[in-house]
């Protein structure tokens, strides 16, 4: 079992580097404990990979409302990868799976899945130029996301989470990161990164069921906030 980072954390420096990076931990825990709530509305009933999709699509709302409410960020698009932006439009988060290693202290963690060429050039440093080989421009979706030129160049910050249900224990714990990567291997797995940023532990409790005859849709989902 990985060493819990936790206790091997500089939290004063960890929140005075998330400052400067212009995000805090209260914004990136909840976007990890809405992933979690987001990933346990998914039942027996829903397509296989329901409740990657789900708690994915949750996490991410979650990190653009807070980032957006705290911080003034925009959510954005850029080459069909959701992002939320500063509003200099030079520093972007984005956020994914990670594999085992996510949040050891030392040992580098990757991408669980690996990205495709979009995802490549959007993490390559120097990406804003390799950007103008891709003929599509930008996505401009309904709603309130701003349109970023494909020439802008951007550091592009990974929230890179894993979830860990260890057997006989019903608590999930997630590792988390925000970190800086280098560009993906050919593969698209980044295996390598400028700076990371290991994150407090996050552990949820078990999902509560309904008592049989209890109304359909009574599930308690405890997300531990504080």
């Amino acid at each position: 079992m990985l060493p819990d980072p936790h206790g091997a954390l500089d939290l004063p420096r960890l929140h005075s580097r998330l400052e400067e990076i212009g995000t805090s931990w209260p914004v990136l825990e909840r976007a990890i404990r809405m992933g979690e709530a987001g990933r346990r509305q998914a039942t027996p009933n829903h397509s296989a990979g329901a409740a990657g999709r789900f708690g994915y699509e949750a996490r991410l709302a979650a990190l653009r409302e807070g980032q957006k409410s705290e911080f003034g960020w925009d959510n954005a698009r850029l080459m069909q990868i959701d992002l939320t932006v500063d509003p200099q439009r030079t520093t972007a988060i984005q956020t994914m799976l990670g594999n085992s290693l996510t949040g050891h202290p030392t040992e580098a963690p990757r991408n669980l899945h690996p990205r495709g060429p979009n995802g490549q050039v959007l993490l390559a440093q120097g990406g804003g130029d390799q950007l103008a080989l891709f003929d599509a421009e930008p996505l401009r979706r309904p709603g309130d996301e701003v349109e970023l030129a494909d020439s802008e160049h951007l550091d592009v910050w990974v929230l890179l989470v894993n979830r860990e249900a260890r057997p006989g224990d019903d608590t999930v714990y997630w590792h988390s990161e925000l970190s800086l990567p280098k560009p993906t291997d050919e593969q698209g797995y980044i295996t390598d990164w400028i700076e990371r940023l290991p994150l407090p532990v996050v552990a949820t409790g078990p999902v509560v069921f309904p008592d049989e005859g209890e109304v359909p849709g009574g599930l308690v989902i405890p997300v531990d906030f504080r």
